[in-house]
């Protein structure tokens, strides 16, 4: 059988990269296992970057089109014609697969949808290839409902899988240490495009209790082109001495982070789903996040965390407030983050339903 996995990108850091490399490891396994061959390509990666990456398997055959669509095309049909199942990791290569499949190149294919990519209505040649797909894939049931309103795509086609964090992945080694006396942990692109994250909301936050708890403390990690305008409105609110940016940290250092910080919070406006939550609730800590998108199908109100409405900069400052006056309460509702992801969004359930997937199981 031959399994192949069409991605837009695999090389650079987002929630997204991350899944696709958990869909990978999928297919390793049953490579591994003797039950299929496997192929990775990737639209916007080169082939060196794409094979050299430590989290790609030897066993995989690795191809990137370094942003051609047709080089991608030809080296489908080139490394993996004829293909069993093709797992289109995004919805913009999906007509790609529809083409193909149409073709008689590919016997069956998946579409993944992942959060604001599916919340709008797509392109046509997008939707014919969603209705033509054997199963669409969503992340959270709120994408679900909303890529199927918007698209009308029946319902009975769309397969909610949750992302899933491996908690048996924790490394012991603390490389780095967050600043501040009470420590704040934000994950996330800074990127322009991506300002509904919140960030800035954030700083406002922090002003609003600085002469009273200066010892509070936000770091953020990732980088961006926002990341000049960030730095600017946190000195312009007064509390650049309570920000501290790391840019982009290694998986050794940011699980580092996550170990030493007291509160993930990240009030985004249109989180797909948000894994950072995910990488913080493995690690025993609360959370504050948007009430909106799919945030609110992963973190429990007032029992894992908290949700705020986006721009709501009073009740962010609020929780903040109520988990440095009750460390109790940011234990009790870490520990209860914990079990949630060890019940629901664990690494083994999605293994399975991946595998059942791509087998032609009931899931």
């Amino acid at each position: 059988m031959r399994v192949a996995l069409v991605a837009g990108e695999m090389c650079s850091y987002g929630g997204i990269q991350s899944f696709m490399w958990r869909v990978v490891e999928v297919i390793n396994e049953l490579v591994v296992e003797g039950v299929a061959e496997g192929k990775v390509f990737s639209l916007n990666d080169t082939t060196n970057n794409l094979k050299t990456h430590p989290n790609m398997p030897k066993t995989l055959l690795a191809r990137g089109a370094d942003h051609s669509k047709c080089r991608l095309i030809k080296d489908i049909l080139r490394y993996a014609y004829p293909i069993d199942i093709l797992i289109v990791g995004h919805i913009g290569p999906a007509p790609l697969a529809y083409l193909l499949h149409k073709f008689g190149c590919i016997k069956r294919y998946f579409v993944i949808l992942h959060g604001i990519e599916a919340w709008k209505r797509v392109s046509i040649l997008e939707r014919y290839a969603a209705r033509s797909a054997e199963r669409v894939i969503a992340t959270t049931q709120y994408t679900v409902n909303v890529f199927s309103r918007r698209n009308k795509i029946d319902e009975s086609l769309l397969q909610v899988i949750p992302i899933c964090t491996d908690e048996a992945s924790i490394l012991p080694q603390q490389r780095i240490q967050l600043k501040g006396g009470f420590k704040l942990l934000c994950v996330a692109r800074l990127a322009a495009s991506e300002r509904y994250k919140g960030v800035d909301h954030i700083f406002q936050a922090l002003a609003k209790f600085k002469s009273r708890y200066p010892e509070i403390h936000l770091n953020v990690v990732g980088d961006g082109d926002d990341r000049t305008r960030l730095q600017f409105n946190a000195e312009e609110l007064g509390v650049a001495d309570q920000v501290t940016f790391w840019g982009h940290l290694s998986d050794e250092e940011l699980n580092a982070a996550y170990t030493d910080c007291d509160v993930f919070v990240m009030p985004s406006k249109m989180e797909g789903f948000g894994i950072v939550f995910l990488e913080a609730m493995r690690h025993g800590k609360p959370c504050i996040g948007g009430n909106s998108g799919g945030t609110p199908e992963v973190i429990e109100h007032r029992r894992s965390g908290f949700l705020v409405e986006y721009g709501d900069v009073d009740a962010l400052a609020r929780h903040i407030e109520s988990f440095y006056n009750d460390s109790s309460l940011a234990g009790s509702l870490g520990a209860r983050g914990y079990e949630i992801i060890s019940s629901k969004f664990n690494s083994t359930r999605f293994r399975k339903s991946y595998r059942n997937l791509i087998m032609g199981y009931s899931i």
